[in-house]
């Protein structure tokens, strides 16, 4: 389990002082006197100030910065190592907000005049993304925009999103051939809401899943970022684009385009839009949904399979519990990392100590300790995006480490304030 204080743990770091070294100081040796003569009667500098010696050269301490007299006859005097008061050395904390590894999804959506049905497939020709055709809102397409719409938002932060239209805008089985909204680490939230609420439905009727896939295949390898990539497939019906097959039936090409982008290394998530009463389209989904790597198991169909709005918002949540990593690059963290502990806000904003343990807690991936992952309970809070504002807290051997609110840390008796 996750361990919280009563009120929330502090973040600062108290350090004993005999722990961090300090030295006390010492008193000053006496210096021996110079000749007679005249001679200022304080000397300047050192601390604490040396005196100077008297009319006639008497004796005088030394001083740390005085080791001579100056002017008449005033010899010169040996100075002792005189104790200047310093601070302890610090033995602060150091925070460092840290991000788990966000994946990059590519949508590839399916825009076909049939998605502007409702989900029993009465049709509503005409229709646009606001879902004013003859279906109104009760359209599958106004359904999955108002899903996405809201998924994204809430992940915007944590996930690089990007949308790829299964079909081209104009032409009957034309592939597109790149994003509508490409994946950047940048807010995708706003553009790709954007892209959905401008599509026009013109009666492009094709499903071109094959060309599509393998088109997004390729924007896929030209990403140069280490981050997990996966395709997002949601369609509401069976690929349909292979002229001169019989009612140019495509299934073989798109399940054979699915494993491709598996084996590049881009899993694919397959979401089917009101398909379970077309068998046919059940099958070949299925298969996909293998090839991709990502099949759903315990459930009706190996793909996912959704009705309506709230369907499809929890499928989306199923899926970014698989997809999100658990691996949290050490970014910015350097030095000893003599004392750890790692940090997050969970649901109610409330700061929270996640457990250095391999089971519910965090660990390190290796013995470099440039990342950790976090396990079991740990790893389903980060999923769920229950848990927040990572980060990872360290100090030296002697320091305590504290989480938010620590009091400010008091010195010894006897060792001068600040």
């Amino acid at each position: 389990m996750i361990a919280r204080g009563p009120s929330v743990i502090a973040a600062c770091v108290a350090c004993a002082l005999a722990g961090c070294g300090f030295k006390p100081p010492t008193a000053g040796t006496i210096g021996s006197g110079g000749a007679a003569g005249s001679g200022p009667a304080t000397g300047s500098g050192g601390s604490p100030l040396g005196r100077g010696g008297a009319a006639g050269g008497a004796t005088g301490s030394g001083g740390a910065a005085i080791t001579s007299g100056s002017g008449g006859s005033v010899g010169s005097g040996t100075g002792g190592d005189v104790g200047i008061t310093q601070p302890p050395p610090t033995c602060g904390q150091t925070n460092v907000s840290v991000m788990p590894q966000p994946p990059d999804i590519l949508i590839v959506q399916d825009r076909s005049l049939s998605m502007t049905d409702d989900s029993s497939g009465r049709p509503c020709a005409g229709g646009t993304a606001s879902g004013n055709g003859n279906c109104g809102a009760t359209s599958k397409w106004a359904q999955v925009l108002a899903a996405i719409d809201q998924v994204v938002m809430r992940t915007q932060t944590t996930v690089n999103w990007g949308l790829m239209f299964l079909g081209d805008e104009d032409t009957v089985c034309g592939a597109a051939a790149t994003p509508v909204v490409p994946i950047t680490s940048q807010t995708s939230y706003a553009p790709i809401q954007s892209a959905l609420a401008g599509v026009q439905f013109t009666g492009q009727i094709g499903t071109p899943t094959t060309g599509v896939i393998n088109n997004a295949v390729t924007y896929m390898q030209s990403l140069t970022d280490a981050n997990p990539k996966y395709l997002l497939l949601a369609t509401d019906g069976e690929p349909n684009c292979a002229r001169g097959s019989a009612n140019n039936n495509d299934d073989t090409g798109a399940e054979t385009a699915v494993a491709a982008a598996k084996a590049a290394g881009f899993p694919t998530f397959v979401v089917g839009i009101a398909t379970t009463s077309d068998a046919a389209a059940t099958n070949a989904l299925n298969t996909m949904a293998v090839n991709g790597g990502e099949a759903q198991t315990g459930a009706a169909t190996q793909y996912y399979a959704v009705t309506d709005t709230a369907d499809l918002l929890d499928v989306l949540t199923k899926i970014l519990t698989s997809a999100m990593s658990c691996t949290i690059p050490l970014t910015g963290v350097g030095g000893d990392l003599d004392k750890v502990a790692v940090s997050a806000k969970d649901a109610s904003g409330q700061t929270i100590v996640i457990p250095e343990d391999s089971t519910n807690g965090w660990s390190y991936t290796d013995a470099s300790k440039t990342a950790i992952v976090l396990n079991g309970d740990a790893c389903h809070g980060l999923q769920s995006i229950t848990y927040t504002a990572f980060q990872f807290v360290y100090t030296c051997s002697t320091g305590v480490i504290c989480i938010d609110s620590c009091p400010t840390a008091k010195p010894d008796a006897g060792t001068p304030g600040p």
